[in-house]
């Protein structure tokens, strides 16, 4: 996870959303992840996935809190951490 703090570290204060696994992390800024959303196809599960990534995206402080999402095998989880004061 030292890859993911990483990239929080560098982008405090920038809205996006940082991609990651096991062993990467890429940002991708406010325009870039509406970019990546866009290129989706229109499957019901990936409108569900689209809608939540959006709305967090949009929702959030980022100057005190980050925004991932993790990619673990199959799976894909919409994360929101929160840095400690």
């Amino acid at each position: 996870m030292r890859h993911l703090i990483e990239s929080f570290q560098s982008h405090i204060g920038e809205r996006g959303c940082h991609f990651y696994d096991s062993e990467n992390c890429n940002f991708l800024g406010w325009t870039e992840v509406f970019q990546f959303v866009d290129l989706f196809p229109n499957l019901e599960s990936t409108d569900e996935f689209a809608d939540k990534l959006t709305e967090s995206l949009a929702n959030y402080n980022p100057d005190d809190q980050f925004l991932a999402v993790q990619q673990n095998g199959d799976s894909i989880s919409v994360e929101l951490y929160s840095q400690l004061q």
